[in-house]
């Protein structure tokens, strides 16, 4: 085919409409996802989406109505597109001896698990290299997005003016949403936005809800920041043989230097921001960066000497911090010291992580997996489970293996390549703008050792333009900035170009339905998480109304996410609970209508389904092996609870169902492993713990080892074991262990007012009234509000026949809580006393 050449627009003055449409739109993105809490959210990642297709459906139009404009090629296009090619492979449904040949521990695996399902045979003729599509198609939606932005931002902006105004944004982006930090640290109340609350009741990371996340975005953005600080002051002195600091300092002084002063002002308060968010990891990335970007300042000729910009910069962010939370700031960072432990369990699952991408070395277990696979692997001491492991390199490896972590890696090197062509030798000022970006992708690199932060759409679509724009300024320093040459084909033909529209126009309404349909299946969960709290709160007693209000919305969700298999697995429960609401009051034994057992097949076929979605979501297989085990006398129940256990050990609910199962079949040592975990995932199950091992098995020992040192733990099993009325020796020990405890916590500087309730009901126990009553008053004294425990001292005074005063403290309850029916009904009691008490004085 004939090769044309055409001439690009680099370094042309004009811009057309599409460009003007493609900036806007990509700085409303950029402004839009860090104040949508980094766009973690279905509702907010649906926006992103929109926002990439606008993006990527105005560049493709503009190639076909423009037909002078032509896309600059860039090897870094190559491994973007095969990161993209191996994770749809993940998706494509393959025979089953093809799977066996590139992953075979992928076809054994799910063969092991769904073999005993009903046609199974024909279910397994063909798989996918995914254990979880649904997860997969998530994640690559958000891929296809980050790919698009990066691709167009390589292909538009070309011109120098255009570069600054995109760097700009960020870093006024950047500088906002610190100044939002700073003010929530300062004037806050614990919300994000003083009415978002967060699950550690702290917003010291502005609109982030993780401060690590906070971290990266802070990196990104003061990179962009710094590079153009260097790139202003470049371009003050480019044409000077001789640049001192004073001299700097003196342009520095005059009106010319306002935006640069601007930008340092960025730089200095979100470094500062990081500090005060407490992120280590952020802190120990940013300084490495710095010293990175320090040194390379000072190594290259054209601007020799000029890392004491980053150094003074680094100064100016100290002295904030001294300001807002040096304190703070103090304590995290000689939390270092105390870090092995908590490395050590990290470094334990990275170990663990290795060992499952040894079982899938290829192609992985499907990206966005890791939550629903790695604990068939996990071997630490940590409890719980997050969605992602702490480390990008690792869970990259462990759901797209060597081919996916290796496209990633390839498209690094071309990044970097293009950051050393920029500061190694440069034809044009804007290329020292490089030496900012670097700052941030070097931060990013080193931080994603330690956080996944880049799962979030607002850090990872700021990571690609940064690489973007070094491509682009890659481009610049060999060309200084001059119109740059691009040779094509004819290929890019307009046909092909109209056909590439219709391609890309495809994906864009396969990605936004998907992502729609997640908004609304999230909508509905949350109407769900809502219903189920009251239930829960009400251990699970509702009317049919609420079960069938509960039970619709769920099944709403389902259906707006088919594939989604805790959507399906909770809408059975939901319906299981419905149906085994009732217990007999004297056995605890679940009663069934007759009529409703027709339903208990159907709940386990649709527990099967949700297999199918997911094979290794563990505690669809413990639910179901409940209902055989002891509903339908299955004795292949017991085999499914185990393997429940096996895939999901970082469930609450499995954990305990384990436990159960170890106490039935006499195996009393193993039920404490798996009870401790159960406890540790969710202290609500301690309660029937203690009640198995003191009443049903008389093993006070095991409860009290259980318990541990927790106060409330210790007080529920103190509570049972004076009940059995046998074991006096350790109900006595165990009292004054509790004891030990509560008054060793009073004495502290920390001490709660929970823990000096818990001391003086000790107290009251052992009829120590006047002591009991102290210690009531100073957990008021810290928490006034608490009308439970004002209306217990009321109580206590009423029995040392101190009547006024007890009457004055429920009277304190009613006027903080008008409707708290306990206060009331003490009132009268009291004022019954009072009337008695004063009959009994006059008749004698």
């Amino acid at each position: 085919m004939k090769k044309t050449t055409y001439s690009s627009v680099l370094g042309s003055n004009s811009q057309s409409h599409f460009d003007k449409i493609i900036e806007w739109l990509l700085i409303s993105l950029l402004i839009f996802m860090p104040l949508a809490l980094g766009a973690v959210e279905s509702w907010s990642e649906e926006i992103v989406i929109l926002f990439a297709s606008a993006i990527s459906i105005c560049f493709l139009l503009k190639l076909i109505l423009e037909e002078e404009t032509d896309m600059l090629w860039s090897w870094s296009y190559v491994p973007v597109l095969l990161f993209i090619l191996v994770v749809s492979f993940q998706l494509i449904s393959l025979p089953s001896g093809i799977v066996h040949t590139i992953s075979p521990n992928t076809v054994l695996i799910k063969n092991e698990l769904l073999a005993d399902l009903p046609n199974s045979n024909e279910f397994l003729r063909t798989i996918t290299l995914s254990f979880y599509p649904a997860a997969t198609k998530h994640i690559l939606r958000l891929v296809l997005s980050i790919a698009a932005i990066f691709i167009v931002v390589v292909n538009v902006y070309r011109r120098e003016e255009q570069i600054k105004r995109l760097l700009s944004a960020i870093a006024l982006i950047g500088g906002s949403i610190a100044l939002i930090a700073l003010a929530q640290d300062v004037l806050g109340n614990g919300k994000i936005y003083w009415v978002i609350p967060t699950w550690h009741d702290d917003a010291y990371s502005g609109t982030f809800i993780n401060h690590s996340h906070y971290g990266q975005f802070m990196n990104l953005s003061i990179g962009a920041a710094l590079g153009l600080v260097i790139l202003k002051i470049h371009e003050a002195f480019v044409h000077r043989k001789h640049v001192t600091p004073p001299v700097i300092f003196e342009y520095l002084s005059s009106p010319r230097a306002r935006q640069i002063w601007l930008l340092i002002a960025v730089v200095i308060i979100g470094a500062a921001t990081i500090f005060v968010s407490l992120t280590r990891g952020g802190m120990i990335s940013m300084f490495v960066a710095a010293t990175f970007s320090t040194l390379a300042l000072s190594r290259r000729k054209h601007v020799k000497g000029w890392g004491w910009i980053v150094v003074l910069l680094a100064l100016g962010a100290f002295i904030c911090v001294l300001y807002t939370g040096f304190d703070a700031v103090y304590d995290r960072l000689s939390s270092l010291r105390q870090l092995n432990q908590a490395q050590a369990g990290r470094w334990q699952i990275v170990r663990d992580i290795l060992l499952a991408w040894a079982q899938f070395p290829l192609f992985g277990t499907g990206l966005g997996t890791h939550e629903v696979v790695y604990p068939m692997f996990d071997s630490s001491t940590i409890s719980s489970l997050a969605a992602h492991a702490e480390n990008e390199y690792a869970q990259t490896l462990e759901e797209t293996g060597f081919i996916g972590l290796g496209t990633l890696l390839i498209f690094g090197v071309f990044v970097w390549i293009a950051y050393i062509r920029c500061v190694k030798k440069t034809a044009a000022p804007i290329c020292t703008a490089a030496y900012g970006l670097g700052f941030g992708l070097m931060a990013i690199l080193i931080h994603s050792l330690s956080d996944f932060g880049q799962h979030l759409p607002a850090n990872a679509i700021l990571s690609a333009i940064s690489c973007a724009i070094l491509i682009v300024l890659a481009r610049m320093s060999q060309t200084g900035a001059q119109p740059l040459s691009v040779r094509t084909t004819s290929r890019y033909s307009r046909a092909f170009r109209v056909m590439s529209l219709f391609i890309a126009s495809g994906i864009c309404i396969w990605a936004l339905a998907g992502s729609n349909n997640a908004r609304l299946a999230e909508r509905h969960w949350k109407r769900v998480l809502s219903i189920e709290q009251k239930l829960m709160d009400n251990d699970w007693f509702a009317s049919d109304e609420e079960y069938a209000d509960l039970i619709a919305h769920a099944a709403k969700a389902a259906d707006y996410q088919p594939e989604d298999v805790k959507y399906k697995h909770w809408l059975n429960v939901y319906r299981w609970k419905s149906l085994s609401r009732n217990t007999d009051p004297d056995t605890d034994e679940i009663l069934i209508p007759e009529q409703a057992m027709q339903f208990v097949p159907r709940i386990i076929d649709e527990f099967n389904n949700a297999r199918m979605l997911c094979p290794t979501f563990g505690a669809t297989y413990c639910i179901m092996g409940q209902l055989e085990k002891s509903i339908l006398d299955d004795p292949n129940g017991s085999r499914l609870i185990r393997k429940g256990y096996r895939l999901a050990p970082c469930d609450p609910v499995v954990c305990f169902e384990n436990g159960l199962l170890d106490v039935e079949e006499d195996q009393i040592d193993a039920s404490l492993e798996k009870f401790q975990r159960a406890v540790q995932l969710d202290k609500r199950f301690f309660g029937s713990i203690a009640d198995i091992y003191v009443n049903h098995l008389n093993r006070p020992d095991l409860a009290l080892v259980v318990a541990g040192d927790d106060i409330e733990r210790l007080s529920q099993t103190a509570d049972a074991i004076a009940q059995t009325q046998e074991h006096e020796e350790i109900a006595a020990n165990t009292k004054n262990r509790l004891i030990e405890l509560l008054k060793e916590k009073c004495s502290g500087p920390d001490v709660s007012g929970s823990a000096l309730v818990s001391l003086g009901n000790m107290c009251a126990k052992e009829n120590d009234m006047d002591v009991a009553i102290q210690y009531y008053r100073q957990a008021l004294d810290m928490e006034y509000g608490q009308v439970k425990w004002r209306v217990s001292l009321a109580e206590l005074l009423a029995q040392i026949g101190d009547i006024p005063e007890a009457m004055r403290q429920a009277e304190i309850c009613l006027h903080l809580n008008p409707q708290y029916d306990p206060a009331s009904n003490l009132i009268a009691r009291l004022k019954a006393l009072s009337n008695q008490m004063t009959k009994n004085d006059s008749s004698q």
